[in-house]
Parts: structure tokens; sequence; C-alpha cells
């Protein structure tokens, strides 16, 4: 199998505005450590966090806690064919048709990834399709499956609340709990209601023209999508039966990029601490959840995407050399499901 030496990518050296900042630039094509697969990538999404990154949200957090220099290289999704496999990569091999989540990177013509980032794609899903599913898919099962607790044999009869359900999140979050027999609540706008509704929401509040507090207040389970609906869910939860908050949405890079690290870290676990308690004698868990890159999760979902329980929800399609209007159409507010990057349609790389 042909492999090129040289690919072309999106990345950012300083933060700011989309159409100020992205670049398409040449670089070498890696090589795959000891537990990394190669992949060609032919999709790829731009999520929220990519948008939220290259503008300097919690610049000082990540730089300080994980190995990210500039110039950053967005991207946390990809869909594409294995061309390379690292020595000790077992359960691939080249010619793979994948899915995976990645860290940094995706926006481009080829990306390494720990092999436990990826899963088979979906064999009923093009490349298109599968790009919009990883990272929010490995979002919602951390929230849901890690922290709430549910799963396949333990959702039937639950009563689950997602904010924003027409988000990339919060459609897959819906979609799993249906797929496994549970009842789902959302919010949305009024243009998102039919969206959301064939995703099989059994109860939808319109925030445009119905009041927020018309929520009931009888769930099992709140996984928290949104930036104000924090105070709503926890009224919405059910009290001393066990019932879970779980949050993708915290303040710890709020109190970083107020108060400096060391401060808004100590903030952060005061902040947290206090929410746990309050909400444990309640008989209530409170969590706020970070994606976790599982590989395991991918497979399931490619699983219930091949049974017609879960697809994906793909917005506009831009090409490599468009990713500044693409991350502009992201951070619109505007789009339905993810934004998605054609890296079939990048310029050629030697």
């Amino acid at each position: 199998m042909s492999i090129a030496t040289s690919m072309m990518v999106a990345q950012y050296e300083s933060y700011g505005a989309a159409r100020e900042v992205l670049r398409v630039v040449e670089a070498p094509v890696p090589s795959p450590a000891s537990t990394e697969l190669l992949i060609r990538v032919h999709a790829s999404s731009v999520n929220p966090i990519d948008c939220s990154l290259r503008s300097g949200y919690g610049r000082e957090l990540f730089e300080s806690r994980r190995p990210v220099k500039l110039p950053v290289r967005p991207g946390r999704d990809v869909a594409g064919e294995v061309v390379g496999v690292g020595a000790e990569v077992k359960g691939f091999t080249p010619g793979d048709q994948v899915y995976a989540v990645a860290f940094y990177g995706g926006n481009g013509q080829y990306l390494t990834v720990p092999a436990g980032n990826a899963a088979l794609k979906p064999k009923s899903l093009n490349y298109h399709d599968a790009a919009a599913l990883p990272f929010a898919a490995a979002t919602a099962w951390t929230a849901l499956i890690k922290a709430a607790g549910l799963n396949e044999k333990t959702t039937n009869g639950k009563r689950v609340v997602i904010p924003r359900g027409a988000g990339g999140v919060g459609s897959i979050g819906i979609q799993l709990i249906k797929a496994w027999g549970g009842y789902v609540a959302t919010l949305c706008s009024t243009r998102n209601v039919d969206l959301v509704r064939s995703l099989g929401a059994d109860l939808i509040i319109d925030y445009k023209t119905q009041d927020r507090r018309e929520l009931p207040r009888d769930f099992d389970v709140a996984f928290d999508t949104a930036f104000d609906t924090e105070q709503l869910l926890l009224d919405a939860l059910k009290v001393h039966t066990g019932a879970v908050y779980a949050s993708v949405v915290t303040p710890r890079v709020k109190f970083i990029d107020q108060f400096g690290l060391e401060e808004g870290l100590r903030r952060a676990e005061q902040f947290l601490a206090e929410r746990v308690a309050a909400q444990r004698a309640l008989g209530r868990s409170y969590h706020w959840i970070f994606a976790d890159m599982d590989g395991a999760a991918l497979r399931v979902v490619a699983q219930l995407v091949d049974a017609g329980k879960i697809r994906p929800i793909v917005d506009r399609i831009y090409a490599l050399e468009d990713i500044a209007e693409a991350h502009e159409r992201c951070e619109s507010g505007e789009s339905q499901g993810r934004v998605i990057v054609d890296l079939d349609a990048a310029g050629t790389a030697t």
C-alpha cells in the first residue's frame, strides 16, 4: 500500500478568529509508534471544542497539563483507512476502514492515533457520516455509561433529560438511551423540534416558546451539555433515589482563566467538592466528565448504527481549504449536527 511522504493539514500558530489564524500547510506524514495506527483520513469534523481552543479558551490549562504547544492542529474525529500498524498493535491491519477519536490533528490527510482510540467504522456509513460520530459518541458514553451506570441492561424504564438534543453530543445521547429502552426529555429551539422528535425524544421543551420550568421533576439521570442549565436539571432530578447529574460543561477552565492555573484549579476542586456534598445530601451523585477516548465504546456504537438504532447528524461538508469557513459554521449556532471536513478534496500530497 502506497503511503505519501507529505500531507496537507490545518493548523494555527496563534489564537484568534478562524479566518485570522487557521491555515492549511504541507507537513511530513507521521510514522506510527508501536501502539499506534497510521490512518489515511478521508473525513473529519469540526467540534465546538476545536473552535473554543482555537480562540484561546483554556490555553493555560492545556499547555501546562499536556504537551500542546503552538502550532496546534485541530480535529478530534477521523474516519479513514488504516495504512500503517505499530509493532504491538493487534486487531487492525492495513486496509481496515476505521473511525477514531483524536486529541488533536484530525483535520489533516494522515494521522497517528493510539489503537485503543479506534474501531472499525459502521459498515452502513460512508466516511462523511462516520466522521460525525467518534468524539460525540465517546463523550455521551463517558457520561451515560461510565458516570451514570446506564447500559443495555439497566436503562429500560429510566428517565433521562438531555438539553441541546440537536447538538452532536445530545443527539447521540438521545439515541443511546432510546436504543436501550429509556425515556428521554430534551430542550431545543423551535427549528430543532422535528429533528429531536425524529431521534426518539419523548418530551421536547421548545425553549423559544415554552417556559423551561415546565420540565418535570422526576428524572433518574441528567446529562448536561449546555452552559446555563445546571440548576434547572438538578431541580428536575429525583431525590434519595441515587439519581445522577453528569456534565460536560464545567467551570474549571473559567476559574483558571480568571485566577491563574494553581488558584483556578484549587477553586475548581473546592467548587466541585461543594457540589458533590450538596447532592450527596439529597441522595444523588454529581459528576464533571471528560470524554474517554474509548475504542470499545466505538465498537458498540458501530453495532447500534448498523442495527439502525443510531444515526449521525451531518450539517454541512467543507473541503479542507475551507476550514476557516467550517469553523465559522460550527460557531454560528445554526448547525444541526456535525460540520464535516472532506480530506479527499484536499490538495494532492506527494
